[in-house]
């Protein structure tokens, strides 16, 4: 299963660079969706002894996305703050909105990444602390498939950091036109 996953990592970003990736746009339910994402990694984060909370996120927060490819950022978001975050800390999801964006946050509280690092972490290949994840060995193409997934949606994905204090991973999206914004 562990080679498989690799596999299809370098196939989905050999898609991507060749720009045959196909996109389904729709409005996207974000609260469904991240409860989906949350719950495929909910085991995990309990294993490793961590709170996996979905803090806000208004039922109402409609995006314009290819679902899977939603779920796929977010499951690997989400893996990544369990990989990253040692036990007893804690990962928070969160969504906002404005006039034209969706906003989804996943935030941990687990080793931080240096600054010199933060966009260097979304370069296929690139893992910054290798040591860190030779329990969990991958390609390196997570982050940079998630990014390009996020662009090809017409939206963005970024990150704020320091090291020990955790990393906050930003994906906005476009809003699904029609949707009121909540207060």
């Amino acid at each position: 299963r562990h080679l498989l996953g690799l596999i299809n990592e370098v196939l989905n970003y050999a898609k991507l660079e060749t720009g045959t990736v196909h996109y389904d746009v729709e409005d996207v339910p974000m609260r469904e969706t991240i409860n989906a994402a949350e719950s495929l990694v909910a085991p995990q984060a309990r294993t490793n002894g961590l709170v996996l909370a979905v803090s806000q996120c208004e039922q109402s927060l409609v995006a314009r996305a290819d679902p899977e490819k939603l779920r796929q950022i977010l499951v690997n978001l989400l893996s990544n703050a369990v990989k990253f975050t040692p036990s007893g800390g804690r990962i928070d999801v969160s969504c906002t909105a404005d006039e034209h964006v969706v906003t989804t946050r996943v935030r941990d509280t687990g080793i931080g990444i240096p600054a010199d690092k933060l966009e260097v972490i979304f370069d296929p290949f690139v893992q910054v602390r290798a040591d860190l994840t030779r329990p969990h060995e991958g390609t390196g193409l997570g982050l940079a498939i998630s990014r390009d997934l996020a662009r090809g949606m017409h939206g963005d994905l970024t990150a704020e950091s320091r090291v020990g204090a955790g990393s906050t991973f930003v994906l906005t999206l476009p809003r699904a036109p029609g949707f009121a914004v909540p207060a």
